[in-house]
């Protein structure tokens, strides 16, 4: 369970949007890597079992390795919420949570929640109220009532 001593902190730094990214997948790595590479403070939350096709491209061998490298951005898995908001303030490292979401959401108070997971089969819950912008990517979301920005990924 994640825990940190001073709930509802914001990490952020010297104003920098806080984002927090659903799925170590190929596309939630995609996002987080991009992001973090621009200077955001990026955190990626993955289930304890991650389901990626792609591990090779996706940052969710952190989960189990503790730590996983692509093009240049390391990612570290992180269990405990007083480390978790050192990781993200220092942006050095990519933070990687397996923890509830609403547990993360309480520790983190992110500015912008993006929805990477890839549900093809499951309807997606809702997001919108869980952070000033959510953003849904993938099947499913429906802007305005899911998310805030709704982006399908079909390559069709």
């Amino acid at each position: 369970m994640l825990e940190h001593g001073k709930t509802g902190d914001n990490p952020r730094m010297n104003d920098v949007p806080t984002i927090l990214v659903l799925g170590a997948n190929d596309v939630g790595s995609a996002v987080a890597h991009r992001l973090f590479a621009a200077g955001y403070a990026v955190a990626i939350r993955e289930d304890p079992q991650p389901t990626t096709t792609r591990r090779g491209m996706a940052f969710a061998d952190a989960v189990v390795d503790g730590r996983a490298d692509l093009d240049g951005v390391s990612a570290v898995r992180i269990d405990d919420g007083d480390v978790l908001t050192a990781t993200l303030s220092a942006r050095v490292v990519m933070p990687v949570i397996v923890a509830d979401l609403a547990a993360v959401l309480d520790v983190l108070r992110p500015d912008v929640l993006i929805d990477a997971r890839m549900r093809k089969r499951t309807a997606p819950q809702p997001l919108r109220e869980l952070a000033p912008l959510t953003v849904g990517l993938g099947p499913g979301f429906v802007a305005g009532a899911t998310v805030d920005l709704a982006i399908e990924t079909s390559w069709e």
